[in-house]
């Protein structure tokens, strides 16, 4: 996966404070920038996000901002690194009226959704026989936390990658910004025509009504996380036919929306 020339992190000489003295260090930080993603000559929105994958990013933030249904649906893209604006033209137009009000997401990034895509996304609850173990739930959620070097360096991202067909994922992808991360994800995704029926979101942290939506447009029937759900995302998880699973550490978990979709092993019980 290849990063864009700035990286995804910085080194700065810092102090240390600790309670015996003090030291002088160099640390890596995460690479913060303003992406801007216009689409057929029109701004659609800026983003705070990590400077890699920004071709997954805008497919992915399209087609989960209900723009696009696939990601052949964009007839060209380019992106000026020098002033971080992605533009984008779509083979169809796209009436902007349609899509609804902006909604400024919770949390990293200043991340934005729109109105429209969430009523929509809430009419139709997924119907899947899908399920997994709880052993497998665990090691998703081991991998997940030990595969980013770029966490391990800064401790300043969040990592998401998809597990599918009950296999252990193939790739992974940071952002500062975890609607940023899902949304790369999803876009790698459609790049490679994946299929989401069964299929796992796995995510470092918390999970939001924002998150579920994006998680809902794909029809990803299982979302595992090591952060936890907000109650929003519980009560329209339910009605959305997603099973929740959060808390995810230490080889344990909460399933808090549609407990059938997790079989136990005798030895957990």
């Amino acid at each position: 996966m290849k990063d864009s020339e700035l990286g995804t992190q910085t080194e700065f000489e810092v102090v240390r404070i600790k309670k015996d003295g003090k030291e002088t260090l160099n640390v890596a930080v995460a690479t913060e920038v303003p992406c801007t993603i216009d689409v057929n000559g029109s701004e659609l929105a800026t983003q705070m996000c990590t400077p890699s994958h920004l071709r997954e990013f805008a497919i992915g933030f399209l087609f989960t901002s209900g723009m696009i249904r696939r990601a052949d649906d964009i007839k060209s893209f380019s992106c000026d690194q020098m002033r971080w604006k992605i533009e984008i033209q779509t083979k169809k137009e796209i009436d902007f009226a349609l899509l609804g009000k902006r909604l400024y997401t919770s949390g990293c990034g200043k991340g934005v959704m729109y109105s429209g895509v969430i009523e929509l996304a809430s009419r139709h609850p997924i119907e899947s026989n899908f399920t997994v173990t709880n052993d497998f739930l665990n090691q998703c959620m081991k991998w997940l936390v030990t595969c980013s070097p770029l966490y391990k360096a800064t401790s300043g991202v969040h990592t998401v990658a998809i597990s599918f067909g009950k296999s252990l994922p193939q790739f992974y992808i940071d952002d500062i910004g975890r609607h940023n991360a899902v949304d790369k994800v999803i876009g790698h995704c459609l790049l490679e025509n994946l299929d989401f029926s069964e299929s796992v979101l796995l995510c470092t942290g918390r999970i939001s009504s924002e998150i579920l939506h994006k998680v809902k447009r794909c029809g990803i029937p299982i979302i595992l996380s090591r952060g936890v759900p907000t109650h929003q995302t519980v009560l329209m998880a339910t009605d959305m036919g997603i099973c929740v699973v959060g808390f995810a550490r230490g080889g344990s978990f909460t399933v808090y929306t549609h407990h059938n979709r997790v079989s136990f092993n005798n030895s957990a019980l």
